[in-house]
């Protein structure tokens, strides 16, 4: 369900969890520009190699049971099925109510979408997890 604004959720906290493990990594470079209602969009001071402008992903807080993080990406630099086991999560198709991994086929760009639903949010620690660790690469192959 969608969450009332100010509402404080375990999402919401987990989302702020994952803001704060991107900036003590160091990225001067990226900017979290608070985006009502939807979360955070994530923004490259220096521009991105994904598309044209300076977005290249979101983390998405709106729901109360699932956490999203939309991340583009150049085409060809990793497969959904080659996040899906990095992450260990399954391939989903869209939000079918379950954590999960997948890819939208843009004409510039690939997009991965994770769902994160409650019951791996409640145990993953975003400062030193996998999923930070596949954001780091992303921001990498994405932003100048």
């Amino acid at each position: 369900m969608p969450v009332k604004e100010n509402q404080e959720t375990l999402v919401r906290t987990k989302a702020r969890e994952l803001c704060s493990a991107m900036e003590l990594r160091g990225w001067a470079s990226t900017k979290f520009v608070p985006t009502p209602p939807y979360g955070y969009t994530l923004v490259s001071m220096t521009g991105c190699r994904a598309w044209f402008g300076k977005r290249w992903g979101m983390i998405c807080d709106d729901m109360d049971d699932h956490l999203k993080l939309v991340l583009d990406i150049p085409k060809g630099r990793t497969s959904v099925e080659e996040t899906a086991e990095r992450l260990d999560l399954p391939l989903v198709n869209g939000n079918e109510g379950k954590s999960g991994v997948e890819m939208i086929d843009n004409r510039d760009r690939n997009t991965i979408v994770i769902y994160l639903y409650t019951d791996e949010l409640k145990n993953i620690a975003f400062r030193n997890s996998e999923v930070m660790e596949f954001v780091s690469n992303v921001r990498r192959w994405s932003c100048l």
